[in-house]
């Protein structure tokens, strides 16, 4: 479980939302992958978290649990943000305010925007297969912890192990992530 603090739960609902407002098929499955998606570009081309929070490998790809339980029942972390209508296809996630981009940098929100223009139309099979790709953070750590052919077998549905997206990052790059991170970390801890 993750923590928030009140600030860091704006910034996820409001991510959560700025999707919701913007995505061809907001349902919880390509909500969670567009998240990943931001954290993953982020960390790439700024090396700082978007979110800071953790993904873990499961067999259908990255998904946040946190984020996961808020979207598989009606949400309490995000209950000012977001509620769920559900369908026979699964839960679309439905706005309940209009996104506030207080939380978020420039830089972030180019992420954000780049993200949905490329991917916000995709159906949750293709953005699966997307997160899926050889060489994806989910992907390397899936293929690290002996979990692809579990995966493929579905011997295996989920797992515990978290996905590191500093990892692909030069030494420098690597160390300014993880302190990054830390310190968001840390503030969510104290201000919980």
């Amino acid at each position: 479980m993750c923590r928030f603090s009140e600030s860091s739960k704006q910034k996820l609902g409001n991510a959560v939302v700025y999707i919701a407002e913007r995505a061809r098929f907001p349902y919880k499955t390509e909500v969670l992958k567009l998240l990943y998606l931001m954290e993953e570009q982020m960390v790439q081309k700024y090396h700082v978290p978007l979110l800071a929070i953790p993904f873990s490998v499961w067999r259908m790809g990255p998904v946040s649990v946190d984020v996961y339980e808020e979207l598989s029942d009606q949400p309490l972390l995000l209950e000012e943000f977001v509620t769920l209508k559900s369908t026979g296809k699964g839960n679309i996630v439905k706005p309940k305010v209009k996104f506030d981009d207080g939380e978020f940098s420039d830089a972030e929100l180019e992420v954000m925007d780049s993200i949905m223009s490329k991917y916000g139309n995709l159906t949750s099979d293709q953005l699966i297969e997307l997160t899926h790709r050889e060489g994806s953070p989910w992907w390397n750590a899936a293929k690290e912890n002996n979990l692809l052919q579990d995966f493929k077998e579905k011997r295996a549905n989920c797992s515990n192990v978290v996905i590191d997206f500093g990892k692909s990052l030069c030494d420098d790059n690597r160390a300014f992530y993880e302190e990054c991170l830390e310190v968001r970390r840390t503030a969510n801890m104290m201000r919980s």
